[in-house]
């Protein structure tokens, strides 16, 4: 996503004032969202999967507040990607 694309994004968003099946919006101003996982795992059970945006404050009117730590939240949703991820192989013998 450009810098544009998400700023057409956020005025979408503050107009609209609602998410999608395919939008999350979380605050994370001060730690990392704590229903984050339930997010991302329905967001994998979906085709199209889905965009989670950081930093804005829902019941402020879709005020933009910022993110505490980007680094952070990508290495937790890191970490649990990694303990959560089960790999299935199949193996064929011809």
């Amino acid at each position: 996503m450009t810098t544009d694309e998400l700023k057409e994004l956020l005025k979408s968003i503050q107009k609209n004032k609602c998410e999608s099946q395919v939008l999350e919006l979380k605050r994370a101003e001060f730690e990392c969202p704590k229903r984050l996982y339930d997010t991302l795992s329905s967001f994998s059970n979906q085709d199209t999967g889905g965009t989670i945006l950081f930093g804005i404050y829902e019941e402020n009117d879709y005020e933009e507040v910022g993110v505490y730590d980007p680094q952070d939240i990508q290495k937790k949703i890191n970490e649990k990607r990694i303990k959560t991820l089960t790999v299935y192989a199949r193996q064929e013998v011809h």
